[in-house]
């Protein structure tokens, strides 16, 4: 059971692989120590940041403050990044449902640098992105790293980032290279108003 003290990204039901497999137990030794035989997951380029697990109460006030802050990044999004949703592949219903301040099944809103690192409830920390990709942030990087700190520690560690707020799959990015430098030369002109 992992207490408060030792939080690490809740697993989620699926796929159980790597048991008595030397070559996971290398890996997963490997991304204890930050070592990592890809320099890109998911379209988030790794950066290496100071991991700081703030105290308890700290880490509590944050996700008690992060549902409200949840909605109001979202409702942003939906108002003002509707291009980039579009281009991520939600429909007009989940658009509606964003713009409300509501993530549609299957995706949510993650922070870029976790709570458990230091990391704070602000937009630009901030991604609405599909949980199968997410989840592999946490567990692939993250997770094995930080899975033993404690609060008040703080080392380096490797981070997925990317500035981005909508998350856009890599193949979906590929597919559609004339629609992104479209949509990001509108959010440019938008931004120069």
């Amino acid at each position: 059971m992992i207490t408060a003290d030792k939080f690490v990204h809740a697993k989620r039901k699926g796929k159980k692989g790597g048991k008595g497999n030397l070559t996971a137990t290398v890996d997963r030794t490997n991304a204890a120590q930050g070592k990592f035989p890809f320099t890109e997951i998911n379209g988030f380029k790794l950066k290496e940041v100071e991991w700081t697990v703030p105290d308890k109460q700290t880490r509590k006030q944050r996700r008690r403050a992060f549902n409200a802050v949840r909605t109001e990044f979202l409702k942003h999004i939906g108002t003002t990044m509707e291009p980039a949703l579009r281009e991520m592949g939600l429909n007009d219903k989940q658009i509606q449902l964003v713009k409300k301040g509501r993530a549609p099944v299957g995706y949510n809103v993650h922070h870029k640098l976790p709570i458990h690192g230091g990391g704070k409830n602000e937009f630009s920390n901030l991604i609405l992105m599909p949980i199968g990709p997410h989840d592999e942030l946490h567990h692939k990087v993250m997770d094995p790293q930080v899975a033993q700190m404690q609060s008040g520690e703080s080392k380096k560690v490797v981070i997925p980032w990317t500035d981005d707020m909508v998350y856009v799959s890599p193949e979906r990015k590929k597919s559609q290279p004339q629609k992104s430098a479209l949509i990001a030369k509108a959010l440019r002109a938008r931004s120069e108003r």
